[in-house]
């Protein structure tokens, strides 16, 4: 494909991506719809529909939680798509190429989270400041972080074709790919840690003492934990302090 093609599609597929993590949710990070659109903007909505389609049962049960980054779908899908159209490569050839895809495009996201940290804390020091036209502009900056790292990936995908997504993934040094697994897994826990540096108070910490030790050494899963915190939630919210003097005000009046 030429490069201005290349360029002007790459473009289009990262504006899909981006959109999650810009101003606006247009729901094109969805493989049916990202999928369509490319067709629909190739002159082939049929194959974009059946690619998309595909794709959306292969990773219907991908969802990122807390700071758990997923595989990259929306990027798997453009360039599926994209390579299936504009390059002639056969479908079939190309939906396979939508796992390693998608691995590309979920280390760009990682790589957009690593470059914004820093950028949260200035945001921050901002907000003290009352400095809100600042904290726009870090905004901007921030929102302009994902769409490069959503562009790179579906670029050099769609401009060297297929051989150079099989050929980076079976070429990658172990040190890297053990690096990104390690990395991966530490992402739900810094996820966890940012949310309780957000909701942490001492008299909350018994629960989170409780609910540790029934995952971690009696191995309670997610669904029981979380039916042991609600009943608990409820037993102080019908029997606790609070509730016995709310009975003594209406035993009073």
């Amino acid at each position: 494909m030429q490069l201005g093609s290349a360029i002007l599609l790459s473009a289009l597929c990262a504006f899909f991506g981006w959109t999650n993590y810009g101003f606006v949710n247009l729901g094109t990070t969805r493989p049916i719809i990202c999928g369509t659109l490319v067709g629909i903007i190739l002159g082939d909505a049929y194959t974009g529909i059946v690619i998309g389609g595909t794709l959306q049962l292969v990773y219907l049960g991908v969802q990122g939680i807390g700071a758990a980054i997923p595989v990259n779908s929306t990027t798997a899908t453009t360039v599926t798509t994209a390579l299936t159209i504009a390059t002639g490569v056969p479908m079939e050839t190309a939906i396979a190429l939508a796992v390693p895809v998608s691995v590309m495009g979920q280390l760009g996201r990682m790589a957009a989270w690593t470059i914004n940290a820093p950028i949260m804390h200035i945001a921050d020091k901002l907000a003290e400041e009352a400095e809100y036209k600042k904290m726009k502009m870090l905004q901007l900056l921030g929102s302009l972080v994902f769409y490069v790292t959503e562009f790179i990936p579906v670029f050099l995908c769609i401009y060297f074709g297929s051989q150079f997504v099989t050929s980076l993934n079976e070429n990658m040094p172990p040190l890297v790919s053990d690096w990104l697994s390690k990395a991966t897994g530490m992402l739900p826990a810094l996820g966890f840690g940012m949310l309780l540096a957000l909701m942490y108070k001492p008299k909350f910490l018994p629960f989170f003492i409780i609910g540790f030790v029934m995952s971690a050494v009696f191995k309670g899963s997610l669904l029981a934990i979380a039916l042991l915190g609600a009943a608990m939630a409820l037993a102080i919210f019908f029997y606790g302090p609070s509730s016995q003097g709310k009975t003594r005000r209406k035993a009073g009046a």
